[in-house]
């Protein structure tokens, strides 16, 4: 296995918080981190709230294109309100190309914390619990 991704069910906050640890270079890279989110993510049975901590993960720019549509079908099926966290700048750009492309979030927040206060005010506006 290339990467992997560990997985945290925030019971308090009933969230998941996601640590992809991937330099993800080719289409088999992409078909396997994709495979891990499902894998862990299709055991919940509905969308989840997630934080997506990114320090130690990387997307080459020749994988990007495809990356980001394995990223937008990820959150169109197993996501409702997800955060990013310290992202570079190259992640930063194929999230946002991802999210312009098929209407999928976006948002960051500096800390994991910050994080969860975002899904939360979401979950009030959308007057969810």
């Amino acid at each position: 296995m290339k990467g992997k991704i560990e997985f945290r069910y925030d019971g308090a906050n009933d969230l998941v918080i996601a640590t992809p640890r991937w330099v993800v270079e080719t289409e088999a890279d992409v078909a396997e981190w994709h495979d891990q989110y499902v894998s862990y993510m299709q055991s919940y049975g509905r969308k989840m709230d997630m934080v997506i901590v990114l320090d130690d993960f990387e997307i080459k720019a020749v994988i990007g294109v495809a990356w980001g549509a394995a990223r937008a079908k990820i959150h169109q099926q197993f996501t409702r309100f997800n955060y990013r966290v310290h992202a570079t700048n190259r992640v930063k750009l194929f999230v946002n190309t991802s999210g312009a492309r098929y209407n999928v979030a976006t948002e960051e927040a500096a800390t994991i914390e910050d994080a969860i206060e975002g899904i939360l005010a979401a979950r009030r506006a959308a007057g969810l619990k």
